[in-house]
């Protein structure tokens, strides 16, 4: 599998957003239409929703902590986390919409496509 980041350190933000153009592996580009990872906010919704959920359930449930400390918490958690989500997103969006293609990856690789 080619690389999608030039820099894979998603904490340097002046490349967050950074990708290549294309697969090292089989040629496919990593923007088939413009405007292709509009869509890829609502993977960065379900999966900040999937990490916050369980961890608001077990800071009621387990410590008891008052609602605006869990939420101070939870939001520098949150904050933190921001560029690892935006980059998961990203690629999670990619591999829903873009099949993965064996022979195009192995017809790279031997040479015969470039």
């Amino acid at each position: 599998m080619g690389e999608l980041y030039p820099d894979r350190n998603p904490y340097h933000l002046q490349n967050l957003a950074k990708m290549h153009k294309r697969c090292s592996c089989c040629r496919q580009t990593y923007e088939p239409e413009t405007g292709f990872y509009y869509g890829a906010m609502y993977a960065s919704y379900a999966l900040s929703v999937a990490i916050v959920m369980p961890l608001m359930a077990v800071l009621h449930f387990v410590f008891h902590l008052e609602v605006i400390i869990m939420f101070s918490i939870i939001g520098g958690l949150v904050l933190v986390m921001y560029p690892l989500i935006f980059r998961w997103s990203r690629n999670l969006w990619l591999n829903i919409f873009v099949p993965y293609d064996p022979e195009k990856r192995r017809a790279v690789l031997s040479g015969e496509m470039k």
